[in-house]
């Protein structure tokens, strides 16, 4: 390893064990419960009431 100034090679082994933090974080976190899409209505569903388009 070259010669560095002793703050440097502090700095990098600080930002190391940060990413080891991050990495093992995100390894271990429970994941999010996924959102079920809304269901799409059929063709033969009623639908809602709304404004009727205009032609």
């Amino acid at each position: 390893m070259p010669n560095l100034p002793e703050d440097i090679v502090d700095r990098i082994k600080n930002l190391e064990r940060q990413v080891r933090q991050l990495t093992a974080y995100v390894n271990t976190r429970a994941a999010a419960p996924a959102r079920a899409p809304a269901p799409a209505a059929e063709e033969g569903e009623a639908r809602p009431a709304g404004p009727e388009p205009e032609s």
